[in-house]
């Protein structure tokens, strides 16, 4: 994205990018619709850059799509086999962390560049309820943590290694952990009634 644009999707299947002025005053500026082709809700839009300015968008119709800004066009499209509801950054340039619409396996990281048949690496743990779209978890250098189930913890993964939970932290006890901020220094946690949780990420 360019310094002083932004993104917005929705309901209505279209994606707009908005300009914000130099001139303190002037309202922000819409363009015309990008031209990518969603059948339903945008969930998440995700600026990246490699070889140009791209928008990665996902969306309830399971479509993650790799739209280039400077060319105006779909460069690629990647089916998956459940809702978008959430798109990260990794570290690897060319990747992309995924959260899905799905009851064991919510996570999956994907390579932008490639249509594989299976996801490079997917992972979660058993719940009985998808975690909705409105619970979104974070990621800090090969950490992901997420909150998701009525128990009020917060789970990490070593997303090198994610085969298995790398520690499970209480830290809003019967509350549905909704959102969550991970840094090296500490973890922020919050629940869907509005409750927080700062705790220290070393001792943690």
């Amino acid at each position: 994205m360019q310094p002083g644009s932004f993104a917005v999707g929705g309901y209505d299947h279209i994606v707009n990018l908005w300009s914000l002025p130099e001139e303190r005053d002037a309202p922000p500026v819409r363009s015309a619709p990008l031209a990518a082709r969603h059948t339903s809700a945008i969930h998440s839009l995700l600026p990246v850059r490699d070889t140009s300015h791209k928008l990665l968008i996902g969306g309830a119709d399971c479509a993650l799509s790799v739209y280039d800004l400077s060319s105006e066009r779909t460069v690629n499209t990647l089916k998956l086999s459940n809702p978008i509801y959430h798109l990260h950054p990794v570290a690897s340039p060319h990747c992309v962390l995924v959260e899905l619409a799905h009851r064991e396996f919510q996570f999956e990281i994907r390579d932008r560049r490639l249509v594989p048949q299976q996801s490079a690496v997917r992972f979660g743990y058993p719940n009985t309820k998808v975690h909705g779209r409105y619970t979104k978890g974070a990621v800090d250098s090969h950490i992901f943590a997420c909150g998701g189930t009525e128990d009020g913890c917060v789970r990490l993964w070593d997303m090198r290694k994610s085969s298995n939970i790398l520690q499970t932290i209480p830290c809003l006890p019967g509350k549905k952990v909704v959102q969550v901020h991970i840094s090296s220094s500490r973890i922020v946690a919050c629940s869907e009634d509005y409750h927080l949780a700062i705790l220290n990420s070393e001792s943690a």
